[in-house]
């Protein structure tokens, strides 16, 4: 799960610290990782810094309008014989203030 509140809101230029947390109930080894989900409005490829720690930065890009969205998925994978995978998404929003 993602440790801060789902809706964010930037402003172009800012760093946003993103926290995961996981566990898994067998104790399995779980893997994460961070990445940009299209379907925000804003089109460019946002910097995501340490996209498989439990702890990341998100650079909101500088050309990003105000009232855009930018997606990020927060991915984690066990390492058993069947591997499960969950999802978990934020949505930053860009402010100009």
């Amino acid at each position: 799960s993602i440790e801060e509140p789902l809706d964010i809101t930037a402003r172009g230029g800012e760093k946003i610290q993103l926290r995961g947390a996981v566990s898994d109930p067998d104790g399995d080894v779980v893997s994460v990782k961070w990445w940009q989900f299209k379907a925000g409005t804003y089109a460019g490829d946002v910097t995501i810094i340490n996209p498989t720690s439990l702890t990341t930065e998100i650079v909101v890009p500088a050309d990003i309008s105000p009232a855009q969205t930018i997606h990020v998925i927060l991915e984690a994978t066990d390492n058993d014989s069947l591997p499960l995978t969950r999802y978990q998404r934020v949505i930053i929003t860009a402010d100009d203030k």
